[in-house]
């Protein structure tokens, strides 16, 4: 038998995916609920069109597209369940899931969050993509008019330079 190799015993595959899968899986999963749409409204004008030719299609693409809703949800979790489990491989051995550079970890309130240098993104501990609370992002513009007829908030604007 062959020596074990640096760091580990020779059974013991990589401890993450390479960065394609995860890029792949990603890509897939972000198009695929627009790219069913697309199909469920073509699927709409052909039994839209054999109402009147043949009124045994609609029926039957009405009764099928039930199952097959749930099929496409089953089959959308499964990918947003191969995502997240390449991108917790990665995570787990400290390296972006996208681009395999070591991940600085970083706290926001009471969360750990995992940030690239290198591709700017930042991952959950689930390997979920972290997106910020809302009461993080800035104010919304005001458009009220006060009683004096002037925006509110515009105090010490100067429009005129």
């Amino acid at each position: 038998m062959a020596p074990a190799p640096k760091g580990g015993s020779p059974w013991r595959r990589d401890a993450y995916a390479p960065p394609m899968l995860y890029r792949i899986l990603r890509g897939v999963t972000e198009i695929y609920g627009v790219t069913w749409l697309a199909i469920f409204i073509l699927m709409f004008f052909v039994a839209f069109a054999f109402t009147l030719i043949y009124p045994l299609v609609p029926i039957v693409m009405i009764i099928s597209s039930v199952f097959l809703v749930v099929l496409v949800r089953c089959g959308y979790l499964g990918l947003k369940w191969g995502e997240l489990a390449v991108a917790r491989g990665a995570l787990g051995s400290g390296a972006c899931p996208a681009c395999s550079t070591r991940c600085d970890a970083l706290r926001v309130g009471e969360q750990r969050v995992l940030e690239c240098p290198a591709c700017r993104r930042v991952f959950e501990d689930s390997g979920e993509i972290y997106t910020p609370a809302s009461s993080e992002s800035a104010p919304a513009a005001s458009f009220d008019i006060g009683s004096d007829g002037r925006n509110e908030g515009t105090e010490g604007v100067d429009r005129h330079a």
